[in-house]
């Protein structure tokens, strides 16, 4: 019956697929045809799980009764064994209880034992009744019926057996038929999967052609109405050059008589005629450029906005390179300073222990002239420190106005009046005073620097929120006042950062006979500072700023 039921779903599944597998070609492409196979696929997988419901029942109803089934021929085996060992038993009691009875005979028994006729028919011996065949008749009954029992329970055993074995193959016949369902489920598993990624793909590739097609009809729609515009201005032109044509005409049949007096306003006419047909085409040739200056702007919005994006992270990044500057310059101000004030305290304990020698020591006589006192070491690192901090302000490339570069000269000949007077001083083995004025102005320099940089920045940054937050009717006229609002603020970088590097490679000293200040290169400070991070830094940085400069300004004159 399973295998009929089977082929009779195989044949409901093959007939239900028939239509599909027929207009397979046609109707893939819908959704329709994709639910209608599914449904036939999970119809068929119903039909199989039961068909595995039912096998599997009947398995377990197989199991139960073999379990009887052996249970039972347990209980016999145990019955017939028990049944053997009592007949065993019987007989050899019955075999004890003869041998018994004959021994009180054996005194009278003859010589001649083969006279002696035991039939079973004699009850006598020796005049004596012996009453022995009723329990022999009994014994080979009881022996006649557990021997019929126990040839019954082996032929019930046997019949038990032979009914385990066919029990046993039809479980293996259903175990097979089970896995070759199982093996059928997957396939059709399988196969259901496959056609559902066939559809899922079909449905993709249609929602595709479902784009493109619409992308296909806006594009038709537009190209149809500026071939619509065309057209009626065109028929408008035409109509309008009939129109003067006719009129031309009937002017030179009527007034054939006299074109001499109004050749003039024919002419005249004729260059109204003129100029409308060169206006029509004019504005015809107008509508043109706008429909083909819409693309072209939008093209240049989009690349607008990239460049934006791209000058908005070039910015974030020279923020963040400008703060690591700062962190890095306030930290060599601290060491500056430590190492100013570790100079004045080994200066002072100089000066303290010069006096005190001084005084402890007796007067010199008066014709040997005291030898001079050596000079104290200079301290190796207080004109370092100067040096640095103009060694890097002489490299930074920060916007700085003009007014700013005519204020710098009387600092820097201060510093260098500075230095030469701590020169002499040191010599001499005078205690240095400390400079706090000079470092006042140093300060001051540096704050107005910073605020001019964070000024440009803050200039960059407003004109770049302005350019996105310009409405897309005033594009023309804001991107161009924009950019030249970006064209003046790189020209006035450059401006400013020329002037710095001429004002580094040409600054000489103002006061001659007097020592100048040493530039980057110069003194003995530079070959150790050479090599500083800080100073390889500010380099790279310097030349990130002046390639990314030169792109916006490449930039700015390709849009202009």
């Amino acid at each position: 019956m399973w295998v009929q039921d089977e082929n009779n779903t195989d044949a409901d599944g093959n007939d239900l697929l028939s239509p599909t597998s027929s207009d397979g070609e046609t109707d893939l492409s819908s959704d329709d045809g994709g639910d209608i196979e599914c449904k036939i696929l999970e119809k068929q997988r119903n039909v199989a799980y039961q068909k595995l419901s039912e096998l599997e029942e009947v398995s377990n109803q197989l199991l139960k009764e073999i379990n009887v089934l052996e249970i039972q021929f347990q209980t016999e085996r145990c019955c017939r064994e028990n049944a053997e060992s009592l007949a065993v038993k019987v007989c050899n009691e019955n075999k004890v209880l003869k041998r018994r009875s004959m021994m009180p005979l054996i005194s009278e028994l003859p010589e001649n034992l083969s006279d002696l006729s035991l039939d079973a028919d004699d009850h006598l011996i020796c005049g004596d009744v012996v009453d022995l065949g009723h329990e022999d008749n009994n014994e080979e009954n009881l022996l006649l019926e557990s021997q019929a029992k126990i040839t019954a329970l082996q032929a019930s055993v046997d019949g038990l057996l032979a009914e385990k074995l066919q029990l046993e193959q039809q479980v293996e016949d259903l175990t097979t038929e089970q896995n070759h369902l199982r093996e059928q489920l997957a396939l059709e598993i399988a196969e259901k999967e496959a056609l559902l990624r066939k559809i899922n793909k079909q449905n993709k590739t249609i929602n595709k052609i479902k784009r493109v097609s619409q992308m296909v009809t806006e594009e038709f729609t537009e190209m149809s109405q500026k071939l619509e515009l065309e057209q009626d201005l065109r028929q408008q032109a035409e109509v309008v050059a009939h129109q003067m044509l006719v009129e031309k005409t009937e002017c030179h049949g009527q007034n054939m008589v006299e074109m001499d007096g109004k050749d003039s306003g024919i002419q005249l006419q004729l260059q109204e005629a003129l100029e409308q047909i060169s206006h029509i085409n004019t504005t015809l040739s107008d509508i043109h450029r706008y429909y083909q200056s819409q693309g072209k702007e939008r093209m240049d919005a989009m690349e607008e906005s990239r460049i934006l994006s791209e000058l908005r992270n070039k910015l974030e990044m020279s923020e963040r390179e400008k703060k690591t500057l700062e962190t890095q310059l306030f930290e060599a101000n601290k060491c500056v300073a430590q190492l100013q004030t570790e100079v004045k305290q080994i200066q002072e304990t100089q000066s303290f222990g010069a006096m005190t020698k001084e005084l402890s020591a007796p007067p010199p006589p008066p014709s040997p002239p005291p030898p001079p006192p050596p000079p104290p070491p200079p301290p190796p690192l207080s004109t370092p420190a100067i040096d640095f901090q103009d060694f890097l302000r002489s490299r930074r490339k920060d916007g700085v106005s003009k007014t700013e570069q005519n204020n710098s000269t009387p600092l820097l000949n201060m510093k260098a009046k500075a230095v030469d007077e701590m020169m002499e001083r040191i010599k001499k083995g005078i205690v240095l005073r400390p400079v706090m004025k000079i470092q006042e102005e140093d300060t001051c320099w540096k704050d107005q620097k910073s605020q001019n940089r964070k000024s440009a920045i803050l200039e960059l940054k407003g004109m770049l929120d302005n350019m996105k937050r310009r409405d897309s009717s005033k594009r023309g006229t804001s991107r161009r006042v924009e950019n030249s609002e970006l064209l003046l603020v790189l020209q006035r970088r450059r401006r400013v950062m020329a002037g710095n590097s001429e004002q580094s490679s040409t600054l000489q000293d103002p006061h001659p006979g007097k020592t100048c200040i040493p530039t980057a290169g110069d003194g003995p400070w530079a070959s150790e500072f050479s090599n500083a991070p800080v100073l390889r830094r500010l380099k790279q940085n310097r030349e990130k700023r002046d390639s990314r400069i030169r792109e916006s300004a490449l930039i700015i004159n390709h849009k202009t």
